[in-house]
């Protein structure tokens, strides 16, 4: 989180929320609709490019990417084989393989459009944009405070983990096993204590029973750049349609 957040925050797209939000959005949808597993392999190859002009560390996005693409190669295996009844047992099934295939493109065509909104926009700018289309407070305002709570978290099970080792908690699978244990239970208490401090500060700026008052930034609307991030995405849907029509695939 801390590197994709950080990545974020240094991406030469990082005040472009608008239109980077159109363009991974029509870049998924490319992945999504067009039934060809070519779709989700463009769309993983533009998401890098177009990460690589963001000054994107790529090492990090690759790696985010085939940790969140392994379940969907996973499930490949199990599309690819068929039961048979007559004699009992396991068979290759063509038809599955080839629908596992075109799910696993799609998952990772949208999963590398989804990252790389991740790793070019900062999450609070992308809570102005959700604010600037008028999305429901309540949602806006959730997301802030989870996504506050998950840094919080992070940290406060950093300094747990590095108290233990300091006391030896962790020698031995047992030992690292209890201490695991322990140091969820923990968590969970600081959990609560966060969540609870934090209720009492909201309550203190009249925002419990309303919503939530945040200083945002103005949304700028660039006509020729999203004119741009609208037509990246169509263009390279027809680029996948004149190679479906090359090469019948």
């Amino acid at each position: 989180m801390h590197r994709i957040e950080r990545s974020a925050c240094l991406s030469r797209m990082r005040e472009r929320t608008l239109e980077t939000c159109v363009l991974c959005a029509g870049l998924a949808l490319c992945s999504l609709t067009i039934p060809s597993p070519s779709a989700g392999i463009t769309v993983l190859l533009a998401s890098l490019v177009v990460a690589g002009c963001a000054e994107v560390p790529l090492r990090d996005f690759a790696r985010v990417l085939c940790a969140a693409s392994g379940f969907a190669v996973v499930s490949l295996l199990p599309l690819s084989v068929a039961v048979e009844t007559d004699p009992l047992g396991l068979a290759w099934d063509p038809a599955g393989f080839q629908s596992g295939i075109l799910a696993g493109t799609r998952a990772i065509g949208t999963l590398s459009a989804t990252l790389l909104l991740a790793f070019t926009t900062p999450f609070p700018r992308i809570l102005v944009l959700l604010r600037w289309v008028r999305a429901p407070a309540i949602l806006t305002d959730l997301l802030a405070l989870v996504h506050r709570e998950i840094f919080l978290l992070d940290e406060t099970f950093t300094r747990l983990a590095k108290a233990l080792a300091c006391r030896g908690g962790g020698n031995g699978a047992a030992a690292r096993l209890r201490s695991l244990s322990a140091g969820v239970a923990a968590l969970f208490v600081q959990a609560l204590e966060h969540s609870r401090r934090l209720e009492t500060g909201l309550a203190s700026r009249g925002a419990e029973n309303g919503e939530v008052k945040f200083w945002d930034d103005e949304i700028v609307v660039r006509p020729a750049a999203l004119f741009l991030a609208f037509a990246s995405p169509a263009a390279l849907a027809a680029l996948i349609a004149w190679e479906r029509s090359i090469l019948a695939f």
